[in-house]
C-alpha cells in the first residue's frame, strides 16, 4: 500500500502515513472522522513561560518525550539535524545529519530550506523545499513535530 499524498510504502492497515501523517483511510465515512490537530497545551506557546522575559523567534517541540523543549532561533542561520554541530539537534535517525536550515530574511521573516533531506521536511504537512514560517506553523522533522512562534 502507498500513501495516498506523498508514495511512501506504507503497512496494508496502516491509518496515517508514517512519514507525512496524511490520513489512508477515507475520511468521509460515518466511522472515521479526520480532525485537525490543534494544540491546546500552553506549555507550547511562549507566551506560557516567563512573561516578563523577553523571546525572539522560537521552535518548541510539540510531541515525543521531548514536547515542551524549546529552540530560540535567533542567529542568521541556524541549522537543524543529527549531526553535532547543528544547533536544533534532533537526534533520531528518521533525521539526516544536515537536515533544514533555518534562515533570517533581511526582513526579519525566517524562512525554512530543506537540504535534500531523506525524509524531507514539512509545513502543516505539506513537503516544501523552501518556505516562509508564520506563528503556529506545525514544521515536522524527521519524526520531530515543532510549533514556530514568531517574536512579539
Amino acid at each position: 500500500m502507498n500513501c495516498r499524498r506523498c508514495g511512501e510504502i506504507l503497512n496494508a492497515n496502516a491509518n496515517f502515513c508514517w512519514s507525512c501523517g496524511a490520513p489512508q483511510v477515507d475520511t468521509t465515512s460515518p466511522e472515521t472522522i479526520a480532525l485537525p490537530v490543534v494544540a491546546t497545551n500552553e506549555a507550547l506557546h511562549p507566551a506560557s513561560a516567563d512573561t516578563n522575559a523577553k523571546h525572539g523567534d522560537q521552535l518548541v517541540i510539540a510531541t515525543g518525550q521531548e514536547a515542551g523543549t524549546r529552540f530560540d532561533v535567533v542567529n542568521e542561520i541556524t541549522t537543524v539535524g543529527r549531526d553535532e554541530s547543528a544547533e536544533i539537534l534532533l537526534d533520531d535517525v528518521s533525521v539526516s545529519r544536515h537536515h533544514a536550515i533555518f534562515t533570517r530574511t533581511a526582513s526579519g521573516r525566517i524562512t525554512l530550506r530543506d537540504l535534500n533531506s531523506l525524509n524531507g521536511t514539512y509545513v502543516n504537512g505539506a513537503r516544501v523545499e523552501e518556505t516562509a514560517l508564520h506563528s503556529a506553523d506545525e514544521v515536522q522533522i524527521g519524526k520531530f513535530k515543532l510549533v514556530f512562534w514568531e517574536s512579539n
